[in-house]
């Protein structure tokens, strides 16, 4: 009688085996039935903004690839994790280095979210004011990776929708002019967004952070004129004063970053969201323990409020531009991505790339200056457009330093051969990960020039 009963539960395990496993929860999210409404697609959207907190990108590593590069910050640990820091303070780095294999999949996996959400925000069913807003903010997203992908790499392949496993192996590098055009489509559609959000909104992109973003760009390229007509009515915005504004950095930074009019865009975080039970994990704290800030004071003139806040630090020390008060043993603060400060700093370079003398851009200048506790310029202190140049690119040294913009300015304003006169000049763009070259059916062309595994 036993042997039967067990030949019979048997026998109906494995009959019913096929239906069993094609069952699907049907009160349980999957990759099929996500997409299929607006609720869906909203979790996406956090998804997309979620990975930009992470480690791998302005949670850690960008600090390391984009401010430690440069003259700002100095890694003192040359033996830390393998060295795998240090070799970015010296010029060392191999396509092994797991810094850059990190940010590279995790700005990829941005864009593989945001792909998801703009390849089904128009088959599902809602109003365009909804559309356009989830839209919006995914195309925001994979224009800022895209934007990071090629100032860090060039070259790198353009994806804007899901792909295969067969088709991503067959991928190539894309040029980086085809990179900066589908940047400046998504940050169109981006420019649709709200001027503002709710309360219980805030912190998601707007128009103003879309505008900024698509004039940073625009900037890169050199197109002055067009940085000029996006940044005209923020910069007008920023003058009134009632929703974007210059305000002192000791008034935004360490603490109020998450309400201050300076911000336009930061990647957000809980309170103590960084370095979880380690109050001492912080911005350029603890990154391998070595990192230092290494800009010097001199650099600042009498009575800059800013000083202080970058002054040099010891290892472990954690500069107080991000010594964000401690809760439940735990502080952070958001990443800055786009302040009004820069705006300004934007709108007075190309100004003045446009027209010199200009009073315009001595004004934006002058802004700046001005909110950091210092003395306005004078139009007779300028006896050049490069006169005029090299004083905006000082200010942004200063106002945005460990804001992860340093080490693209070296780059995009020809400093690097100054600075870094020792350096071979293909060195500017990191290597392509070995891991990504790997992954590839053809390899061919993958790899940056001077880099060899």
């Amino acid at each position: 009688m036993k042997k039967n009963i067990l030949f019979i539960c048997l026998l109906v395990l494995f009959t019913g085996c096929d239906s069993f496993l094609d069952l699907k929860p049907i009160d349980y999210p999957v990759e099929a039935n996500f997409y299929s409404d607006v609720k869906g697609l909203e979790g996406a959207l956090i998804g997309a903004y979620d990975e930009l907190q992470s480690t791998d990108q302005y949670g850690a590593k960008f600090q390391t690839l984009m401010e430690m590069r440069g003259d700002n910050v100095l890694n003192n640990n040359s033996g830390a994790s393998g060295g795998i820091t240090y070799q970015i303070e010296v010029f060392t780095e191999t396509p092994a280095n797991s810094n850059l294999s990190g940010s590279w999949l995790s700005l990829y996996n941005v864009i593989y979210r945001c792909n998801l959400i703009l390849q089904n925000v128009e088959t599902v069913k809602m109003t365009d004011d909804q559309r356009n807003k989830i839209a919006g903010q995914a195309a925001f997203i994979r224009a800022l990776s895209y934007f990071n992908v090629v100032r860090l790499w060039g070259k790198a392949p353009l994806i804007t929708k899901v792909q295969t496993v067969e088709e991503a192996r067959n991928n190539k590098r894309a040029e980086v002019n085809a990179i900066y055009e589908q940047i400046i489509q998504d940050l169109e559609v981006a420019k649709k967004l709200p001027a503002s959000w709710a309360d219980s909104e805030k912190g998601r992109v707007t128009s103003y952070a879309a505008q900024a973003l698509l004039a940073k760009v625009y900037l890169y390229r050199g197109r002055f004129a067009d940085v000029v007509t996006e940044l005209t009515p923020v910069v007008e915005t920023v003058k009134k004063g009632s929703v974007l504004a210059l305000v002192p950095m000791n008034q935004t930074f360490p603490g109020n970053l998450k309400t201050s009019k300076d911000i336009i865009f930061a990647v957000q975080y809980l309170k103590g969201g960084v370095g979880e039970s380690v109050h001492q994990n912080n911005r350029y704290r603890n990154n391998d323990n070595g990192n230092v800030i290494s800009l010097e004071q001199s650099e600042f003139e009498t009575g800059d409020i800013r000083k202080a806040m970058v002054a040099p630090t010891g290892n472990g020390e954690r500069p107080q531009k991000f010594n964000a008060p401690a809760e439940n043993n735990e502080t952070s603060g958001d990443f800055p991505v786009l302040r009004c400060a820069e705006v300004m700093l934007m709108y007075a370079e190309a100004l003045n790339e446009t027209s010199f003398p200009n009073a315009e851009a001595l004004a934006a200048l002058n802004a700046v200056r001005i909110n950091a506790g210092l003395v306005a310029k004078k139009a007779a202190d300028f006896e050049s457009k490069e006169a005029f140049r090299a004083a905006v690119y000082k200010e942004r040294r200063l106002e945005l330093a460990l804001e992860c913009d340093r080490w693209f300015d070296i780059v995009r304003s020809n400093q690097f051969e100054v600075i870094y006169n020792m350096i071979p000049a293909y060195r500017k763009l990191y290597p392509v990960p070995q891991e990504e070259l790997e992954n590839v059916y053809d390899p061919t062309g993958w790899q940056n020039d001077g880099y060899t595994l």
